[in-house]
């Protein structure tokens, strides 16, 4: 069983309905477009989003559906929470005043053209009161699950429609899907299941990161590429940081040198080297040289260290 499956099957995991009015200031278009065509593709999405007032005691793992107002009224979007707790921030739409917000994880995001209607819920929900007239609104049983299936089923037109075996997380689409290469992604907006370990700043520093590291293979004439990985039994697709096509080399970027980021590098590695079939070389990509011991830590277990100089140059130990 999968872990969305076992939440799903977990009835202290509940469901919240957020709010997005249509607007650019709600909702960046360029950072939208964006976050459209990674999801369709497979990666998974964080954003910090409000929350209103009456939010309910939202925990890390419970399910959250993006509902848009106005024009194209429906759900548009699909994830989970990732924090522990609601942070007070200055309001989007008004700096002068203050809301709540908390972290979310999108697994899709759709255009609103291929939106789960509002009528279609209105229709489906019936034991949910509508109008929906906050973000944060909770969805207690049995309108959880209906919304959850009707949404499943919505996805999977869209699936079939655009011939997409990524979209979104159906487990019998799944089986259709193919590890192998896809395009080079060089800003990703990738999120852990770590909250003490990573934070926006590091996703940032490590895609930057991968960015020079990237262009200085090119400058080599090596292809670089992406690489999307399905495990068996799993929902969410894998994605590796960089693969120079060329040698058949596997890099896995940090944002830190740290023991910490080294360790769950190395084990990143040797999850994914499991995926190909003809096995590649596999390194670490740092942004500065770590202290001997994880060197060696690396070494031992064959795994090679690339790390960036403060002269901008790429050495490898």
């Amino acid at each position: 069983m999968s872990e969305r499956e076992k939440q799903m099957t977990n009835a202290s995991v509940k469901t919240f309905i957020l709010l997005w009015n249509g607007s650019d200031e709600g909702y960046d278009p360029d950072e939208f477009a964006e976050d459209v065509r990674r999801t369709a593709r497979g990666y998974r999405v964080p954003i910090r989003w409000s929350f209103g007032q009456g939010h309910g005691d939202p925990k890390p793992g419970d399910r959250v559906f993006l509902h848009k107002t106005g024009a194209e009224n429906g759900v548009i979007g699909s994830g989970q929470i990732l924090s522990s707790e609601i942070v007070w921030e200055q309001h989007w739409a008004d700096r002068t005043k203050f809301a709540p917000y908390i972290q979310v994880e999108l697994d899709l995001l759709l255009d609103p053209a291929d939106r789960l209607p509002y009528e279609e819920m209105k229709k489906l929900l019936t034991e949910f009161k509508f109008p929906i007239l906050g973000s944060g609104r909770a969805v207690y049983p049995p309108s959880d699950e209906a919304l959850e299936l009707a949404w499943a089923r919505h996805v999977a037109q869209l699936a079939d429609r655009d011939g997409n075996p990524w979209l979104g997380g159906n487990a019998a689409r799944a089986r259709y899907r193919v590890s192998g290469p896809c395009p080079l992604e060089r800003h990703p907006v990738t999120s852990y299941n770590v909250a003490s370990f990573t934070s926006t700043q590091a996703t940032k520093a490590e895609a930057e990161l991968v960015a020079r590291f990237a262009a200085h293979l090119e400058m080599m004439g090596r292809t670089v590429q992406g690489y999307r990985i399905q495990p068996e039994g799993v929902l969410a697709p894998l994605f590796v940081d960089i693969h120079d096509a060329t040698t058949n080399h596997l890099y896995e970027a940090k944002a830190s040198a740290s023991r910490e980021a080294v360790r769950m590098a190395l084990g990143q590695l040797l999850d994914y080297r499991r995926s190909f079939v003809a096995q590649p070389a596999i390194s670490v990509l740092l942004p500065e040289r770590p202290v001997e011991d994880l060197l060696k830590l690396l070494a031992e277990n064959g795994v090679g260290c690339i790390y960036e100089t403060a002269s901008g140059a790429f050495e490898e130990d």
